[in-house]
């Protein structure tokens, strides 16, 4: 089995538009599964587009989420997202009306695009809800102005009964922080859409095949990314049962339990 644990798509409701994610339009529903099929993606870990760019979008994507996870169960596992700066009082609603009226699965962030640091006080709502809730959270990583890959591990370390997904492994450049950190922290875990192949292979090296997870961000440009993506997974010294944990059998226990 094969699960993408990074994903976006772009869904249709009342509102939307056109979005464009490092000026790549996001990919409709029929290119993002015909992208999955082309790469033998069996499942994939799934966030919205628009709402990290547009508050006022934010709970109508999450509910297009939450009807893209009926037509097709089991195949995608769409998490939600809300805005760091509003409110304690709506952030803890819409969290709770995402996550147990719509039943999506985790908690998803992009805070430069957001505009809010991980040391915004909102974030500690965020981290208190997904905790009671029993839900997961992951924020994009890599950009060192509101989201580096150290704030993520601090985030983790200051939450150790959250589980933190690093969503893109530090990106190029700062995936060597997350090494010590995901040694140290338990709840702290790697989705490897972003390092390069080195990268990869030395986060595995480090810490061995438990905390990583393959990801792609698909769905913001062709599925060749995808491809590419698990050709290094592919390329890793690595045995074949640890490739499989990587591939899927890890997602699938992160998100399931089992």
């Amino acid at each position: 089995m094969i699960i993408d644990a990074h994903t976006h798509v772009g869904l249709p409701f009342k509102g939307s538009g056109l979005v464009n994610i490092y000026g790549v339009q996001t990919t409709g529903v029929e290119d993002y599964f015909a992208g999955m099929d082309m790469n033998g993606i069996d499942a994939s870990f799934v966030f919205g587009s628009q709402s990290f760019r547009r508050d006022s979008v934010i709970q109508r994507e999450n509910e297009a989420l939450a009807r893209f996870r009926v037509q097709y169960p089991g195949r995608v596992f769409p998490w939600a997202t809300v805005c760091p700066s509003w409110l304690e009082k709506d952030l803890r609603q819409q969290i709770r009306y995402a996550i147990v009226d719509l039943k999506l699965h985790g908690l998803k962030f992009v805070p430069i695009c957001q505009g809010s640091s991980l040391a915004n006080p909102g974030f500690d709502v965020i981290a208190q809800e997904a905790i009671e809730l029993n839900v997961p959270f992951t924020s994009h990583d890599g950009s060192p102005e509101y989201c580096s890959a150290i704030q993520i591990a601090y985030y983790a370390r200051k939450y150790p009964k959250l589980r933190v997904i690093s969503a893109h492994g530090g990106l190029r450049e700062l995936w060597p922080d997350l090494i010590d950190a995901a040694k140290e922290l338990p709840n702290l875990y790697v989705c490897l859409s972003g390092p390069t192949q080195w990268g990869i292979q030395r986060l595995y090296d480090e810490l061995g095949p438990e905390k990583l997870m393959f990801g792609s961000d698909a769905g913001c440009g062709p599925p060749a990314i995808a491809t590419a993506y698990l050709r290094r997974i592919e390329r890793l010294q690595a045995p074949a049962s640890h490739k499989d944990m990587i591939l899927g059998l890890n997602a699938r226990r992160f998100i399931l339990g089992d």
